[in-house]
């Protein structure tokens, strides 16, 4: 038995070739054997018992046409690759005009998008009817040039009885299949059939070189793709938006994403995105998408994300999708502290205790709350605290990200859609957030972020306490409490005109201003112990001790990204230390870079040791209530070499 693309070699050979095929496909058909002769190829063998497996009929006459001519209009209208391919095929069917063959173009499911050719050829062909519309899957017509090329990713030409079919014995074709170049994805096929009396092997190199020229045009074409794709990421990132943004071709190959990326899904590299499960049902349901709906909403609750897609299309083509990825606080009702009541709060500092005497006063009040402050700072589980010491501690809290959701996916997502309310969305509806978190509360985070237009509405439903679902006429009553989040200015936001003011006094009766860490004095190092202890339990292993370099360290360290950094690098060190210990050469050396570009005049290793030294005495001095003694004693040190240390180190007995 013998593999090869081609049929035959020579046209010398082809009278005794036709009738050696005859004989081997009566055998195959009628003795349901494998011919003695060992002389079918691989190829068509191969293609022989696909069509046993899928019942077709081997005295078929004629191919079935599945597709209406209305449904063939509009696959050909939104076809990339009919359009691209159109002007090839028609300039080479003017050079085989004459020669009794047509040159064919199906898509990647073998059905005939384009047909031409001499008249008489057409007609004799449309009694088996190799149309346009018609399936020439191996599924429907069985062995053929079309089908077994698509099945069989390859070029490959059929003679005769090797089609399964007898209606297409009388037959030949050369066919070679067309991929994206871009995505590799099988886009098609392009064939050559005649009369087999007419049989010419070279028949087969001729189509696989107009697949090339069709597949170089498309390259020309993904280029525009390509550059439309970075456009859209540039595009969403000018806008600003807080969620992390990703965008993927139409096949969810990463063409640009933000740095964070990477982190946010717990990968080191693209290649292992869809290795998550939850992801990769994501991934099969974004391939077998439908191809009317535009915009989904998915739940990694394994990575704590909520993405928001939104397809991308150019020229009316479906090229790509753009994620806005979300990362959710998750609150673990463990997470408590004994020195405040407030779940997950952690701190003694001045700062703090005013914050949390504000939220002991106004949780239980029915009023809004603006909560403010850095990224990081905590907003969210504060507010998430306000709703458990509130009298709807047992209703929902919502959480909605205004600067993580697509502009044009914000509204659906607050106000909700019947049924029918616009293409790409749930054919049966979706509860908007506000009727999600009725009876409860609502955290509108990075409220700064919201478009104008949709700062109307938001207004109105908070003065009218009812919302009215897109696509619907009738109010839904509401009883929410607002809870709104920021990091902006957001008086300065209505001086520049991107922020109402009525809103904004709307939503800011009571205001809490949560401090960055770096003012936060003596929380510091409670965080750290905190965050050793929980991170390590999550991971499995030992509690670890802390080095007093490292303390004194972070409270030197200025912590932009405030207690969720500080989260992140003792993350990274409760996986990266050694002996259990957590030392300066165990915190990533990104934060120490940070730290040496701030401070210019960076204090040396010896200068953090001494700081450590000060954190120390300070630290006992607390323990003991201010006996000094006992300090010393501790210190292993006499209380004059105490003294001393107290006076260089400028501290106070209280």
């Amino acid at each position: 038995m013998v593999s090869s693309n081609l049929a035959f070699y020579s046209t010398n050979e082809l009278p005794r070739k036709l009738k050696e095929l005859e004989n081997n496909w009566e055998h195959f058909i009628f003795e349901k054997e494998v011919p003695k002769t060992n002389e079918v190829r691989l190829e068509v063998l191969e293609s022989w018992k696909r069509c046993q497996q899928y019942g077709v009929d081997p005295l078929q006459k004629e191919t079935p046409i599945k597709v209406s001519e209305d449904k063939l209009k509009e696959q050909i209208h939104q076809s990339k690759l009919y359009d691209i391919s159109l002007p090839i095929i028609e300039d080479f069917s003017k050079q085989i005009s004459g020669t009794s063959h047509l040159i064919t173009l199906g898509d990647d499911e073998g059905k005939i998008i384009y047909l031409k050719g001499d008249r008489e050829i057409l007609n004799k062909a449309e009694r088996m009817n190799f149309v346009v519309g018609a399936d020439w899957s191996e599924q429907s017509a069985g062995s053929n040039a079309i089908g077994t090329s698509l099945a069989a990713e390859k070029p490959i030409q059929i003679l005769s009885s090797e089609h399964y079919c007898q209606g297409v014995h009388p037959w030949v074709c050369s066919s070679a299949p067309i991929r994206d170049p871009r995505t590799n994805k099988l886009l098609g096929v392009i064939d050559l059939t005649g009369p087999s009396t007419s049989a010419q092997s070279h028949s087969l190199s001729v189509v696989q070189n107009v697949s090339n020229l069709i597949v170089q045009h498309l390259f020309i074409h993904s280029h525009d793709i390509f550059k439309h794709l970075q456009d859209t990421y540039d595009e969403v990132k000018r806008k600003k938006t807080s969620a992390h943004v990703m965008v993927l071709d139409e096949m969810l190959n990463v063409v640009h994403a933000d740095e964070s990326c990477l982190d946010v899904f717990s990968i080191n590299h693209w290649d292992d995105l869809w290795d998550n499960k939850q992801l990769h049902s994501l991934k099969n349901s974004l391939l077998s998408r439908n191809p009317h709906q535009h915009e989904w909403e998915w739940d990694v609750s394994s990575l704590q994300l909520k993405i928001f897609i939104r397809s991308i299309t150019f020229n009316s083509e479906h090229i790509g999708f753009v994620f806005f990825i979300e990362k959710l606080y998750q609150y673990h009702p463990s997470d408590s502290n004994k020195q405040t009541a407030l779940k997950g709060v952690i701190g003694q500092s001045a700062a703090m205790r005013n914050v949390i005497q504000k939220v002991e006063v106004v949780a239980d009040k029915n009023v809004p709350v603006l909560i403010t402050g850095e990224s990081g700072t905590g907003k969210e589980i504060f507010a998430h605290n306000i709703h458990l010491k509130s009298s709807r501690k047992h209703q929902p809290f919502i959480a909605i990200n205004c600067g993580a959701i697509p502009e044009n996916l914000i509204t659906s997502e607050l106000f909700g859609y019947v049924r029918g309310a616009f293409t790409g969305g749930d054919p049966q509806g979706k509860k908007g957030k506000f009727e999600e978190a009725n009876g409860g509360t609502l955290l509108l985070d990075e409220i700064g972020e919201m478009p104008l237009d949709l700062q109307v509405h938001l207004l109105r439903v908070l003065q009218e306490k009812e919302v009215t679902p897109i696509g619907s006429s009738t109010p839904i009553p509401i009883d929410v409490r607002i809870i709104a989040a920021t990091n902006k200015n957001l008086e300065k936001l209505i001086e520049e005109g991107t922020f109402r003011s009525d809103l904004y006094y709307r939503l800011n009766v009571v205001e809490l201003h949560l401090p960055p860490l770096k003012q936060r004095e003596g929380d510091i190092p409670l965080l750290c112990r905190y965050f050793a202890t929980e991170l390590a339990r999550n991971h499995g292993r030992e509690v670890p001790t802390i080095d007093k370099e490292v303390i004194a360290f972070f409270n030197e360290y200025h912590w932009p990204g405030n207690i969720r950094e500080m989260m992140n690098v003792m993350e990274y060190a409760i996986l990266f230390n050694g002996d259990n210990h957590i030392k300066m050469e165990s915190l990533p050396k990104s934060i120490i870079e940070k730290y040496e570009t701030v401070n210019t005049s960076s204090k040396d290793r010896f200068s953090l040791a001494k700081r450590a030294e000060r954190e120390e005495i300070i630290q006992l001095i607390e323990e003991t209530n201010g006996n000094l003694s006992e300090v010393a004693r501790r210190c292993n040190i006499a209380r004059t070499t105490l003294y001393r240390r107290m006076k260089k180190y400028n501290i106070n007995r209280k």
